[in-house]
């Protein structure tokens, strides 16, 4: 019993250390801050991948429910979706659509950072690094814990914002829910759409780590490009997002349907999107004021984690399913 909660009490700390930290949104100084946010990033990971397994909706299930959470998340909790100056940042002024309230490029873009690195990347190394990484860690209390953790973990947001949250209005709700039900319920039914499996041999698991790697820094790169949108159009920057989605999801269907895609493979992607937020970190300036040298040495930290984190990780594999 204790080997399939050990896993899940890794990804319940993992996937907020990855979420903010690793990435650099929040510097080492404020490690404390963990606490507040295992709930909401560790509980909606660890909920995510227990239902996804439990009903067996495989990798297109847990992008589909991630991406559902990071509509909850932006959406309901911390409204980044709806408010125009989010903790003064004007995030929603670059590709604005007035109908919907929401800003084109920052919705694309942090739908994607949720979907896939706060949820999937952290529930890939860990079920890597794991003997059971395609079965159910916990049971029913397990799972009914998880779900609590993530429903307590969304009031932090919304209580450390008090009368200063932005208002919602009752079609932003609306539109909100509608959107995070469809994600999930689309979850479910993806299980209809599996396709069988071809017999060409799929790309080496060091190819699809360095296609990952090339996809993840062109997501980053807009963002640290300086004066970007005051040059580039917003419909040509959320154009260039829409066309990387596409791809790296055609790409990984078409390599995942083919014989000898394995654990691996899984992994090398990955390691791939943790080894984007570990130098991505450097550049990231910290939400919260730190001194340079001790945002400098968190990253760093946290970096160095992460590959030792892999390290360990490919030890692992290794033991579990040997490198053909």
């Amino acid at each position: 019993m204790f080997k399939r909660i050990l896993p899940a009490l890794g990804l319940l700390v993992l996937a907020p250390l990855v979420g903010e930290y690793l990435l650099g949104n929040i510097a080492i100084n404020a490690l404390p801050m963990i606490i507040g946010l295992i709930p909401l990033y560790g509980g909606g990971a660890l909920l995510i991948r227990e239902v996804a397994r439990r009903w067996r909706l495989g990798w297109p299930g847990i992008i589909l429910l991630g991406l559902a959470y990071a509509v909850i998340e932006e959406g309901l909790l911390t409204r980044s979706l709806f408010d125009p100056d989010y903790v003064g940042l004007r995030l929603l002024d670059y590709g604005f659509i007035p109908a919907l309230g929401i800003g084109a490029y920052w919705t694309v873009f942090v739908l994607a950072i949720h979907g896939v690195w706060s949820i999937a990347v952290p529930i890939s190394i860990v079920e890597a690094g794991s003997r059971g990484p395609d079965t159910p860690w916990l049971g029913k209390v397990g799972l009914t814990v998880s779900a609590v953790l993530f429903l307590l973990g969304g009031a932090v947001p919304i209580a450390l914002a008090g009368p200063a949250i932005y208002p919602l209005s009752a079609a932003q709700i609306t539109w909100t829910l509608i959107t995070a039900v469809a994600l999930i319920i689309a979850a479910f039914l993806s299980v209809r759409f599996r396709r069988p499996l071809l017999s060409a041999a799929p790309a080496s698991p060091w190819t699809v780590f360095a296609i990952a790697i090339a996809a993840g820094l062109a997501f980053w790169l807009p963002t640290m490009a300086g004066k970007l949108q005051s040059i580039v159009p917003a419909w040509i920057t959320v154009g260039f997002y829409l066309a990387l989605y596409a791809t790296m999801t055609l790409l990984i269907l078409r390599w995942s349907r083919r014989m000898g895609w394995g654990p691996w493979h899984r992994f090398a992607l990955g390691a791939a999107g943790l080894v984007t937020y570990a130098w991505h970190g450097f550049p990231q300036p910290p939400s919260f004021p730190a001194p340079a040298h001790v945002d400098l040495m968190g990253n760093a930290v946290f970096a160095l984690a992460a590959l030792g984190l892999l390290a360990f990780v490919v030890v692992r594999l290794r033991r579990t399913a040997p490198p053909t």
